[in-house]
């Protein structure tokens, strides 16, 4: 099973929601999201866990806009928004290694090269997956229909680094 933890997603939870959602479509989740645990089928594939600030295992950690205190452990790959100056800050204090930025910006580790009529995420540089493969750099195509582009970029990001295909991802 897969682990993700999101952190810092506060108010409408836009980032949170869309990353479950393509859990769901790609494999089924586990969730433990505010003292709720729920899952949405068998045998899920991921693992996910809302608002905690310490990982000390292998996997994922999305970060939301508003992040706190962290603590986590080199196995991690974090996803974080190019533009999440404070969050930034923070994994560089860290010295995290492992760190996807999704962003419109060239810059990016993942951006997006087309919005319409499809969302076309662009891989800018090489990426190293969990499992120790690596995708070289490409485009692919992220089915979505939530308009949020930092949440569809960071469940695309989850879904390249978990299975190590670059293929059409399905995110909502």
């Amino acid at each position: 099973m897969q682990n993700i933890v999101i952190c810092g997603d506060v108010g409408e939870r836009k980032l949170t929601k869309t990353i479950i959602k393509a859990c769901e479509m790609n494999g089924g989740v586990m969730v433990c999201d505010g003292g709720k645990v729920y899952e949405t089928c068998e045998e899920p594939r991921f693992f996910i866990v809302t608002d905690i600030c310490e990982m000390s295992c292998r996997g994922i950690v999305v970060l939301g806009e508003n992040v706190g205190k962290l603590k986590l452990s080199e196995d991690v790959t974090v996803i974080i928004e190019g533009e999440n100056v404070r969050g930034l800050e923070i994994l560089k204090e860290q010295g995290c290694k492992n760190v996807v930025t999704c962003s419109m910006n060239r810059r990016a580790t993942l951006s997006m090269s087309g919005i319409y009529p499809e969302k076309v995420a662009s891989l800018q540089r090489g990426l190293k997956t969990l499992d120790g493969g690596v995708i070289e750099p490409c485009e692919f195509v992220i089915k979505s229909c939530g308009d949020e582009i930092y949440p569809i970029m960071a469940a695309g990001a989850v879904m390249i680094l978990s299975d190590g295909e670059v293929r059409e991802k399905y995110c909502c």
